[in-house]
């Protein structure tokens, strides 16, 4: 699969993009030949990106596997972790103002202090209705778009 010129460089991820990737579904793969093998792009995640990637993977595969894979995602050091009161307050404003997930505004809002584009594994029915009413101050991309 070739890189698609569409994916900025700079991507704030989401945590269903790299459960995809550690649960090898479709979007997964994406994830691995244009994200983390590419080596041409800035990836970030936040800290409540861990606890979502943990608690999700937990409930599907267990225990064991949700700390192995975690930590093997934090070894490799595929993103930057973004942390910052600046971004816990702007994800609080985008939560205040929206009626999305607090995961995803944090997503956004570590788009927005990274100059950087909000990246989700799939469209979700809320994120979608809130792009529609008005759009966000960050693109917002979607990895199951770019699958064919």
């Amino acid at each position: 699969m070739n890189e698609s010129p569409r994916l900025p460089r700079s991507l704030s991820i989401d945590s269903g993009a790299i459960i995809a990737y550690y649960l090898g579904e479709k979007v997964g793969a994406v994830v691995q030949t244009q994200l983390f093998e590419s080596g041409t792009k800035s990836l970030y995640h936040n800290r409540l990106c861990i606890a979502e990637l943990f608690y999700v993977l937990c409930r599907r595969r267990g225990l064991r596997v949700a700390r192995e894979y975690t930590q093997s995602y934090i070894d490799a050091e595929y993103s930057i972790l973004a942390d910052s009161d600046l971004i816990d307050v702007t994800a609080g404003g985008y939560k205040c103002e929206r009626a999305i997930s607090l995961a995803d505004c944090y997503v956004i809002a570590t788009a927005k202090h990274q100059q950087a584009a909000a990246l989700f594994a799939r469209h979700q029915t809320d994120l979608d209705k809130e792009i529609k009413r008005k759009s966000f101050d960050v693109p917002i991309l979607f990895l199951e778009d770019f699958v064919k």
